[in-house]
């Protein structure tokens, strides 16, 4: 049987809190990384900083000036996890930046194609090749008709500009949810769960489809709710909102935070968490090597804040404890460890995961 979240465990490591080194006015933009124990910040004076998260405490050092003056201008979105060696990857309104922090320079690229495009999520699709799925809103027809268009986009960014790979027009309603990882993109729509590959001429006839289908089967009273794929793994972990519709199906209560692993052939789920109706999470990322994962209980309130090991024999959810703000949540590897940036308390809260158990 899963687990529910009123058996999680308290973590094994108390958090250690300490300030953040600069102030929230300074701050625009918080990013992963892959280098050890460490973040990327960018600052509203025109610096890139590598942000260093120890145990007691965090120190910035910076690594490039005269960075991007017009950033104060701009939009600024991190993209996670960090999965391109020693880069750190963001939007900046409608480009799509990856900066090199060994060559300290950018590799700039074009997210959208006309001025009333913007992009407004992104997620790596693979590493090698480097492709990347791209969420785009589109407001060509928002003063004619009050419709905002939402396209699907699958860019390269091998060479030094972005091609396109592939491109889906996901309607205006906004009814649908997505990710990306592992070399496909999974997008639920009106309760259809769907697996592309990159050029996006889909569906496939994908392991993890077929398990899913079976799974949600109940004349539609069950459906995807949540979804995060591992950029590079065959791995995701998904909520299942709901209960079945048909008589045949009415004891079958699957609601919960499920586990899914896949090869050429078949797909495995497992049952992570179970939920009750009234509960729900908004899954986080991936640890830097996919043992762990963090989720956040949203409903009821307030917001309480999990991980829980999902690599290997799943272990229980830990809980974290409640957070007043998840937007700055990202991991550190070498020593493996999640932070939580709160830039309004110029605060840094640090759970330190080297001593916990693995997968």
């Amino acid at each position: 049987m899963p687990f529910t979240l009123s058996q999680s465990l308290p973590f094994a490591s108390a958090a250690r809190s300490y300030p953040l080194p600069v102030t929230a006015e300074q701050l625009a933009l918080v990013m992963p990384t892959p280098r050890p124990g460490a973040a990327a910040v960018i600052l509203f004076d025109e610096t890139l900083r590598m942000l260093t998260l120890g145990a007691d405490s965090a120190q910035t050092s910076r690594v490039d000036k005269g960075y991007l003056p017009q950033v104060s201008g701009g939009d600024l979105q991190a993209i996670s996890p960090a999965v391109i060696p020693d880069a750190c990857a963001y939007l900046q309104s409608r480009l799509l930046v990856v900066y090199d922090l060994t060559q300290q320079r950018h590799q700039m690229h074009m997210a959208a194609r006309r001025m009333d495009e913007s992009p407004v999520g992104a997620r790596w699709l693979s590493v090698e090749p480097r492709r990347i799925a791209v969420l785009i809103r589109d407001l060509k027809n928002y003063l004619s008709t009050g419709n905002v268009d939402f396209r699907l986009r699958v860019l390269d960014l091998s060479g030094p500009k972005a091609k396109t790979v592939g491109e889906r027009e996901m309607g205006n309603d906004g009814g649908f949810i997505w990710d990306a990882g592992a070399g496909v993109l999974v997008l639920r729509k009106d309760n259809e769960v769907q697996v592309h590959g990159p050029a996006l001429d889909g569906p496939l006839d994908h392991p993890l489809a077929r398990a899913l289908a079976v799974l949600l089967a109940g004349s539609g009273g069950l459906r995807l709710d949540e979804l995060r794929l591992h950029p590079t793994q065959p791995l995701a972990v998904f909520t299942v909102a709901g209960l079945p519709s048909s008589d045949k199906d009415k004891d079958r209560d699957v609601s919960g935070v499920w586990r899914a692993t896949w090869d050429a052939q078949e797909a495995t789920l497992t049952p992570l968490v179970k939920l009750s109706p009234l509960e729900r999470v908004e899954l986080g990322e991936f640890s830097p090597e996919g043992g762990w994962l963090t989720y956040l209980q949203t409903e009821p309130g307030p917001s309480r804040l999990y991980a829980q090991q999902v690599m290997g024999t799943p272990g229980p959810p830990h809980a974290l404890g409640t957070v007043e703000d998840g937007e700055n949540l990202l991991w550190t590897r070498a020593p493996l460890a999640l932070a939580a940036v709160v830039p309004r308390k110029q605060l840094i809260t640090r759970w330190d995961f080297s001593r916990t158990p693995g997968p």
